[in-house]
């Protein structure tokens, strides 16, 4: 049996936009300490290697600090580590791989052809290749007749199984079923699709390890793999980075602010967000014209978050036969902005509702 971890996009030294350099400082800490721990757990678990699919590191060229920390800490591993450059940390003379003091145990493939570290005494060949520059063709992963028939293959890459016109090393499923390797463990998809089977070869995205937006939700992680003979398991190990988390409260029925509140407060007490989480909350659902729950929310509701955002996506409720026919200022507005609210895509009728109350209350006299 072999076993080990499959990990990939790290990002590690991301620019960290919009933050101090005191609060990126320690995200980077809380990051590392967060991937230090995964691939420990890794081993304690029995993984014999580290398999890294690519965009390890934000860019081929992020600060020296950034890379002297990671390449310590994968030295102090117990177990050789694989690593397959990506489109964003791509080999280059110049970048984070090309370095004189790269740790023993660390193997980093360096051409885009398909190559190999045989580790005889585990009975695994690995084979790999690397992205040059942020594009790279679609990789030659050769022939199942071409592995060694006493080894257990497996592939490690920065690859696109989800289009063929893809500019991120594009392979399909013929490749992988022709190839033989009994796992492919790639990387650049971050919501990572379910692992399938392609032949005798097993092919995974073990997804992000910490997520950089609310389009990335929730634990990010890596595959802790077993393979004997064919039968291949996988295990999934969450990572304590940040997480981003998205919350949906329905609102429906709300006729004031406070009410919202008391919502927001009470699916809040449900949840168990660990710290630093950034939380965006989404109010859903029908709400009276008098209610404008536009993130006017108490302050304590906003603590414990890195980030708190608020996304108005409720409704108002209508007496649509009222308004029809009302002959004020009112009643026109309402006809006016109906096709809008009433609309078949839901960003339009967010921006209308938010545009209707804000109109209502200004003809009201309230303020906007």
């Amino acid at each position: 049996m072999i076993r080990f971890l499959h990990a990939a996009d790290l990002h590690l030294g991301s620019a960290l936009s919009g933050r101090s350099a005191g609060e990126a400082a320690l995200f980077r800490d809380r990051q590392f300490q967060a991937v230090r721990a995964l691939f420990s757990d890794g081993v304690a678990r029995g993984a014999q290697l580290l398999l890294l699919a690519g965009d390890v590191f934000d860019s081929p060229n992020v600060s020296k600090d950034v890379t002297a920390r990671f390449f310590e800490m994968l030295g102090e591993l117990p177990v050789p580590v694989l690593i397959a450059p990506g489109n964003h940390d791509f080999w280059t003379e110049n970048g984070v791989y090309r370095r004189e003091d790269l740790p023993q145990n660390v193997y980093v493939f360096d051409t885009p052809r398909l190559a190999c570290f045989d580790f005889a005494a585990l009975g695994v060949a690995v084979y790999g290749y690397a992205f040059l520059s942020e594009r790279c063709a679609t990789p030659d992963l050769g022939d199942a007749a071409d592995l060694p028939t006493d080894r257990v293959s497996l592939l490690v890459g920065h690859a696109d199984l989800t289009s063929p016109l893809s500019t991120y090393a594009p392979i399909s499923a013929g490749q992988l079923e022709r190839t033989g390797f009994a796992y492919a463990a790639l990387g650049h998809i971050h919501n990572a699709p379910p692992a399938r089977r392609y032949g005798n070869t097993v092919a995974a995205y073990s997804g992000f390890l910490a997520g950089r937006g609310f389009d990335e939700p929730g634990a990010g992680g890596a595959l802790f793999v077993e393979i004997e003979g064919r039968h291949v398991e996988m295990t999934r190990l969450e990572s304590a980075a940040d997480r981003f988390e998205v919350l949906s409260v329905d609102c429906t029925g709300a006729q004031k602010n406070e009410e919202v509140a008391e919502r927001v407060r009470k699916s809040l007490s449900e949840q168990e967000f660990l710290p630093h989480t950034a939380l965006r909350l989404r109010l859903i659902g029908e709400v009276g014209l008098a209610c404008v729950p536009d993130g006017r929310l108490p302050a304590d509701l906003r603590e414990g978050f890195s980030l708190l955002e608020v996304r108005d996506e409720t409704l108002p409720i209508l007496d649509s036969g009222y308004l029809e026919k009302d002959p004020t200022l009112r009643g026109a507005f309402y006809r006016a902005m109906l096709p809008r609210l009433t609309a078949t895509d839901d960003e339009t009728r967010m921006i209308a509702a938010r545009a209707f109350r804000m109109g209502l209350a200004a003809l009201a006299g309230r303020e906007v």
